[in-house]
């Protein structure tokens, strides 16, 4: 009987220290995947800060009016006027999209507040919407190449 316990006791400490082999092994895995999440935000924030630079240092580049501008959307083209003021993006207002779905085109226009808060027509679409987005993305590329002094 006593050789049955000890060979239970036994196989209980193997068992115990495998688990925590195998735990320490994940619980490396996690942490150089959180090291690896870290960098990669660092980079991006960093990547971020000079892309946002690189957009104040060019918004003084556009001359203050209005401008127009046209892409293809989904459902076909999507027109735009972009307003300077200051150097800087004021406005950005669709002007016609008839092809467009009503929805979708509600979904895509909030690319216009992004471009508003980068100063800039280089955001990511919106998705569900990337084709109607794109479009609003272009013609506002589009007026904004007008707008360059």
């Amino acid at each position: 009987m006593k050789h049955r316990e000890f060979w239970m006791r036994a196989a209980s400490l193997i068992v115990a220290v495998g688990a925590l082999g195998i735990y320490q092994a994940n619980a490396l895995q996690w942490q150089r995947a959180e090291e690896a999440n870290q960098l990669a935000m660092q980079r991006a924030q960093e990547h971020n800060a000079a892309a946002q630079q690189a957009v104040f240092d060019t918004a003084a580049d556009y001359q203050d009016g209005t401008y127009a501008g046209s892409g293809e959307g989904f459902g076909g083209t999507v027109s735009v006027e972009v307003t300077v003021s200051e150097g800087k993006l004021a406005d950005i207002a669709v002007t016609a999209a008839n092809g467009e779905d009503a929805a979708y085109l509600d979904r895509a226009k909030q690319i216009i507040d992004r471009m508003l808060a980068a100063q800039s027509a280089e955001v990511d679409t919106i998705s569900g919407t990337t084709f109607s987005s794109t479009g609003i993305k272009t013609a506002v590329q589009q007026a904004l190449e007008g707008a360059k002094k």
